[in-house]
């Protein structure tokens, strides 16, 4: 063996160690991002089973060497299933729910992780019309406590500022509920 391999081999130990040591970069889950208790929406709401499809763009697909991120498919099927369990869709209904991740903001590192997205909804009718538009921001704290690797940690904080989005948006709708504590999903 020569010198070049054993050096080759190190700086290749080296790289991969902190991945084997921290672990990968799982993305968001999708049903730790729905709202932990979900009320159903009043009788007399004009929303009341009459969104149709869930749309929007933004968000990101997570590179496992990198960090946790939250894609468009995964929100758009966790703002869906909150909404069918609010009571708030319907095949037959008029309106469409734009949910658009403008930002995720994340930290590189940290003990505490500290997430913050913003979200902005519109509710179209069929029309064309925009009957609700709103921006929502959410924020969540993942404690050290919660997880011991960073990048759960990370993954954690950023389930729990999509769930607290949703349940914001939903409350805005005459939803009542909590996004409540997520456990063990992730």
């Amino acid at each position: 063996m020569n010198k070049d391999y054993f050096s080759k081999r190190s700086v290749s130990l080296l790289l991969t160690l902190p991945l084997v040591l921290v672990g990968c970069a799982e993305p968001a889950n999708q049903q730790a991002m729905i709202p932990g208790q979900i009320g159903i929406i009043g009788p007399s709401s004009p929303y009341k089973q009459n969104i149709r499809q869930v749309s929007g763009y933004g968000g990101e697909e997570t590179n496992p060497a990198l960090a946790s991120k939250i894609s468009k498919a995964s929100f758009q099927a966790a703002l869906e299933t909150s909404i069918r369990k609010a009571g708030l869709y319907s095949d037959q209904g008029q309106y469409s729910l734009r949910g658009d991740i403008l930002s995720l903001d994340q930290p590189l590192i940290g003990i505490d992780m500290r997430v913050s997205m913003t979200v902005r909804y519109n509710l179209i009718d069929d029309q064309g019309n925009v009957r609700f538009d709103e921006t929502i921001t959410s924020v969540y704290v993942a404690e050290f406590s919660e997880a011991f690797y960073g990048v759960e940690r990370l993954q954690r904080a950023n389930e729990g500022a999509a769930r607290e989005n949703i349940n914001i948006f939903l409350r805005k709708m005459g939803v009542s509920g909590q996004a409540g504590v997520i456990g063990s999903i992730s």
